[in-house]
């Protein structure tokens, strides 16, 4: 009778497939468990940055400027939220673009406590930003919260609180203008911005300044929006001789391509005027009085009503304003 020897090499190829069988498996359901939890952590720390965001409120309240008010040498900000907040992150807006000014917690504690305010300053010997009145500011914390205003609103405040129309009350036409936020800046001949100059508050002028453009502060307080176009004006007209000539300026449009700028109802906006004649090639802009006078001023608006129902349909009006602009 033989005996029948089984090959002691069968026997190592059946365990080490089922080692590495069970080995995979292992491997697996350690991989699926892992990315199960990580989800799940993943998750819940999104959640617990959300609802961290949810208590966040903070309030852009004060800038501070230089002596002849060209620049801004620190922001205030409040913490009116109920959790602690850091900012990151500031901004300034402007008619053409978004500029980044920088993060404040690279070079100060930028931590406010709930009920709590903070003072932002760069380092010494430099300043936030150029003043720019009709540029908007933008503080962000680092869990993404927001506040934004304008420069020129912060400074020096709104006209009055909002309101909501009244048909009881006399109102201008839709447009509700804010007359402390008024301004004037030197221009080069082809309406350029003066870098080395700022925006003025309005109501007085020095009598050669040169090429100036000119800054209102305007809320459409109808219900509808509304388009002006190139044609709208800016007029001085004077109450004594010399001078004789009344002057204008006119719009400088936000969309250059359709020469037009966009009201939106409820809003406040900035229009800027700088032209002699409506904007096209070749324009110059206006210049102020050579000599000392008064001047009645009058804003003359063309442009679109946007209806409810898609339509648009023709808006012209002239306000006069509440008091004249001294040329001294």
């Amino acid at each position: 009778m033989k005996r029948v020897l089984r090959d002691p090499h069968g026997i190592s190829t059946v365990v080490i497939a089922s080692a590495f069988f069970l080995i995979l498996t292992f491997s697996t359901l350690f991989l699926l468990l892992s990315g199960f939890f990580g989800y799940n952590m993943s998750l819940n720390e999104q959640m617990r940055i959300e609802q961290e965001r949810a208590q966040e409120k903070i309030i852009l309240t004060q800038l501070g400027l230089n002596e002849n008010a060209t620049f801004i040498t620190f922001l205030r900000v409040n913490n009116t939220g109920t959790i602690q907040v850091r900012i990151r992150a500031i901004y300034e807006t402007n008619s053409t673009m978004t500029v980044f000014l920088g993060d404040p917690s690279t070079y100060m504690d930028a931590y406010i406590q709930p009920n709590d305010d903070l003072i932002i300053k760069r380092p010494e010997g430099s300043y936030i930003t150029r003043f720019q009145p009709s540029a908007k500011l933008t503080l962000v914390t680092e869990r993404g919260t927001k506040t934004s205003d304008f420069e020129g609103i912060v400074i020096y405040g709104p006209s009055k609180p909002p309101q909501p129309y009244d048909p009881t009350k006399y109102y201008i036409g839709p447009l509700e203008l804010m007359f402390t936020a008024f301004y004037y800046q030197r221009t080069s001949q082809d309406g350029v911005l003066d870098p080395s100059d700022h925006w003025h508050p309005g109501w007085n002028i020095t009598r050669s300044y040169g090429y100036v453009a000119w800054n209102i502060t305007v809320r459409n307080i109808d219900d509808r929006n509304i388009t002006i176009n190139r044609f709208s004006s800016f007029t001085i007209v004077p109450n004594e001789s010399p001078p004789s000539d009344e002057r204008t300026w006119y719009l400088e449009p936000v969309n250059q391509t359709t020469l037009t700028q966009f009201l939106a109802t409820g809003q406040i906006e900035y229009i800027v005027y700088k032209w002699s004649v409506p904007t096209a090639s070749g324009v110059k802009a206006q210049q102020i009085y050579s000599v000392p006078t008064r001047c009645l001023v009058f804003l003359t608006f063309y442009g679109l009503f946007h209806e409810k129902d898609g339509r648009t349909t023709t808006y012209a009006q002239t306000i006069p304003f509440e008091a004249a602009i001294t040329v001294i």
